[in-house]
C-alpha cells in the first residue's frame, strides 16, 4: 500500500482513541486496513474511515506502529505485508518491520434496518444538537442510562435528551418518524470529534446503530431501556423573566472564580432585579444583574454554580427565559429562539 504519510496519520490520529490499550481480545490492539477503511473497534464501538486510493489489501496496523508513522516525514510512505503477518513500513531512507496479526480475526460490524428503521439528517443539524446535549450526560454511572442520549422521533418533532440527575437538557427540530435510540456518551463524543459533514444515514435494529456518511461509518451498541418521561419534566412555571445571557454568564463566571466551586450560589429575585451571592469562609460575593420582565412573587433560591455556568455556555442566544415556582422547584432556561431548554435543580441553602 502506497499513501501520503499525512493522510495516513489523519486518520490514524481520529480513531486510535477507539483502539483499547488492554484487551481480552488482543487483535483490538490495532487497526485494520480492509476494503479501502481504516477500522478501529473496541466491541461497543466500531469507526471506519474512508482512505481513498488504497487497492484491496487486508492487514493490521500494531498500536504500537501509530507514533511512527505519525512522526514520519511527509510525502508518500509505503507498507508492505510480508510472511507470516509481518508488515514493513517504509518512507524515504526509513525502514521499521512490525509482527501483526491475522487480519481474518478482526471483528466486522454489520447493521439491517430489518425490525428497526433507516433515516436521514443534516450532519449540521444532528451536530448541533448532540453538541448542546452532551454536558448534560454523565460519563460513569450506576445508572446507566445517564451515560446515554435520548434521540427520540415522535409526532414530527426529533428530540435530543442528555442528564446527570441534576440537570436535564433537551433540544428538537422538526422532523417525521418514530423511533427511541439511547445512545452511548462515548459514541457521541467520537461522532463530535470526527468532523463529519453532508448527510448522515442513521440505521438501527434495536441493539446497534451505525451512522454513516461518505468518510466514515461509525457502529455502536445501544442502551436497552426506556428513557425518562422528560416532557413531563418541562412542565410550564408560574413565574417567567428573561435576562441577558452574556451578563448571567459573566456574573456566574465572577463568583465562581471567588470560592472553591462547592459552596451553592444564592439567587434573590425581585422585581427586574437578581441578587447574586456566595458567602463561605473565604469569600462573601455579591452583584446585582438586571431582570427584564419584572417576576410576579419574590423567590430565594439556591444553584450549584458550575451546573449553571455549563448550562449557559450551551445557549448561543443573546437573551436567556428563566421559568421558576419557587425556592424549592426547578429552574427552566430556554432559547429565545428554537427548541434548546435546560432543567437545572436547586440545592438546599443553609
Amino acid at each position: 500500500m502506497k499513501i501520503q504519510k499525512a493522510e495516513l496519520a489523519q486518520k490514524i490520529g481520529k480513531l486510535k482513541g477507539i483502539v483499547p490499550k488492554k484487551s481480552t481480545t488482543p487483535i483490538l490492539q490495532g487497526i485494520l486496513v480492509q476494503d479501502g477503511y481504516l477500522i478501529a473497534s473496541n466491541t461497543e464501538m466500531t469507526v471506519k474511515a474512508k482512505l481513498e486510493g488504497i487497492g484491496d489489501e487486508c492487514f493490521i496496523i500494531p498500536q504500537k506502529a501509530f507514533d511512527l508513522i505519525n512522526n514520519l516525514p511527509d510525502g508518500e510512505i509505503e507498507v508492505i505485508v510480508e510472511k507470516n503477518e509481518v508488515i514493513a513500513i517504509k518512507a524515504k531512507k526509513i525502514r521499521n518491520k512490525y509482527q501483526a496479526m491475522n487480519p481474518e480475526l478482526f471483528p466486522t460490524n454489520e447493521v439491517t434496518e430489518k425490525n428497526g428503521t433507516e433515516f436521514t439528517i443534516s450532519s449540521e443539524i444532528l451536530l448541533e444538537s448532540m453538541k448542546k446535549i452532551l454536558y448534560s450526560i454523565q460519563s460513569q454511572a450506576n445508572n446507566r442510562i445517564m451515560t446515554t442520549m435520548c434521540l427520540q422521533a415522535a409526532e414530527g418533532i426529533l428530540n435530543f435528551v442528555g442528564t446527570d440527575g441534576h440537570v436535564l437538557a433537551w433540544d428538537k427540530v422538526d422532523y417525521e418518524g418514530e423511533f427511541t435510540l439511547l445512545i452511548p456518551k462515548t459514541t457521541v463524543e467520537k461522532i463530535l470529534s470526527l468532523g463529519i459533514s453532508g448527510e448522515i444515514s442513521i440505521r438501527n435494529n434495536g441493539n446497534s446503530a451505525v451512522f454513516i456518511t461518505d468518510d466514515y461509518e461509525i457502529y455502536t451498541q445501544l442502551f436497552a431501556g426506556e428513557y425518562y418521561k422528560y416532557q413531563q419534566m418541562f412542565t410550564g412555571l408560574p413565574l417567567h423573566t428573561v435576562i441577558n445571557r452574556t451578563e448571567f454568564l459573566d456574573a456566574m463566571t465572577r463568583a465562581k472564580a471567588c470560592t472553591d466551586g462547592q459552596t451553592p450560589v444564592k439567587f434573590e429575585l425581585s422585581g427586574t432585579t437578581l441578587n447574586i451571592s456566595i458567602k463561605d469562609s473565604t469569600t462573601d460575593y455579591y452583584e446585582t444583574i438586571a431582570l427584564q420582565e419584572a417576576l410576579e412573587q419574590d423567590i430565594v433560591i439556591g444553584f450549584n454554580v458550575n451546573l449553571v455556568i455549563e448550562t449557559l455556555k450551551v445557549f448561543d442566544c443573546e437573551n436567556v427565559g428563566i421559568q421558576l415556582a419557587g425556592g424549592r422547584q426547578p429552574m427552566i432556561v430556554e432559547a429565545e429562539e428554537g427548541g434548546f431548554r435546560a432543567l437545572v435543580l436547586p440545592i438546599a441553602l443553609k
